[in-house]
């Protein structure tokens, strides 16, 4: 499989009547790329690609295609109800700078197996831009079965899979079908299982939190390609209390502006962008914020980790070249 690294869906930073910010926007990219993410994905779930205008989409996808400059892979949302509106969003985010196209499953109607196949390979052969397949159950209420993806794979067209299912066996199984594929992507989707994806061969990941502080993620992606598993897997024991408090943050607030609001606080704290919020996003209770300045916390605690080995190392090379 191919080798990426870290991905970030790209929030998007607008006013409260949901008109656009590019400067936050591109502020929020700067940051990514500055910190050694490896690509970009405008419009998908993180981004409320949904919730945007096709219109408002392009110029999101003009602002990243002109802050990335091609130094990296610019991936664009064509999520829609049916295969026309995937098609259009397609042909429109190629319009404007994209050079890989995600799509989920359509939205409102029910699939079985293979009328999703079936779509995906039209999809496929119409759409002006490579695609990469994303499966997140959560919002589609249906997993692609692993026997699909794979003959997906073999679609000279299709050049990714996102999993965002959370079923690490799954995973696994794709990761072992797909090594032969050496201009293929798997990428993980859930944050609690990027160190053992990465070491089990993954392509990276695209994960929301991010947002919340994307060092620690960073940092565990360099400390596994350094073979540095012993930091790597403390960092991934850190990010798990992230996710921790995240989930039990959302499990008392169950509304995707739950995540919203603690992303847009990590935001504003680190002065990227002004706001990420929309005038219909209930207020949040304090506790959502106290609880994002925990997660924050311990952020801050993963970064040391990697400090404190990057100190003892050079220490070791000092007294090496005595």
């Amino acid at each position: 499989m191919k080798e990426l690294g870290p991905v970030v869906p790209i929030v998007t930073p607008c006013n409260k009547d949901g008109s656009l910010d590019l400067e936050g926007f591109r502020s929020v990219c700067k940051e990514m790329l500055d910190v050694g993410c490896r690509g970009v994905f405008v419009a998908g779930t993180t981004g409320r690609g949904p919730w945007f205008g096709l219109g408002d989409r392009q110029k999101l996808c003009r602002a990243a295609a002109d802050q990335i400059g091609g130094a990296v892979p610019l991936f664009a949302g064509c999520m829609s109800s049916g295969l026309p509106g995937m098609l259009e969003n397609a042909r429109a985010m190629a319009d404007s700078g994209a050079r890989i196209a995600v799509a989920t499953v359509p939205g409102y109607f029910h699939y079985n197996q293979a009328e999703i196949e079936a779509i995906y390979l039209k999809f496929a052969d119409a759409c002006p831009l490579p695609v990469v397949v994303y499966d997140i159950p959560e919002f589609t209420n249906v997993q692609l079965a692993n026997e699909m993806v794979l003959r997906l794979a073999k679609h000279g067209n299709v050049i990714g899979f996102k999993d965002s299912s959370a079923d690490f066996g799954r995973f696994k199984a794709l990761l072992d079908a797909l090594r032969s594929h050496p201009d293929f992507f798997l990428m993980q989707g859930k944050e609690n299982l990027i160190a053992e994806s990465l070491q089990s061969g993954a392509s990276g990941f695209i994960v929301s939190l991010l947002h919340l502080d994307p060092l620690p993620f960073i940092d565990l992606y360099r400390a596994v390609n350094a073979k540095d598993f012993t930091l790597a897997e403390a960092l991934q024991s850190e990010i798990n209390k992230v996710i921790a408090l995240v989930r039990e943050t959302i499990e008392k607030r169950p509304a995707s502006s739950t995540l919203f609001h603690m992303l847009n606080h990590a935001l504003q704290a680190r002065g990227v962008c002004g706001n990420i919020l929309l005038d219909t996003d209930d207020a949040a209770p304090p506790w959502v914020i106290e609880n994002t300045i925990r997660a924050m916390e311990v952020c801050r605690a993963a970064k040391e980790l990697t400090h404190s080995a990057d100190s003892a190392k050079a220490g070791q090379a000092g007294l090496k070249g005595r």
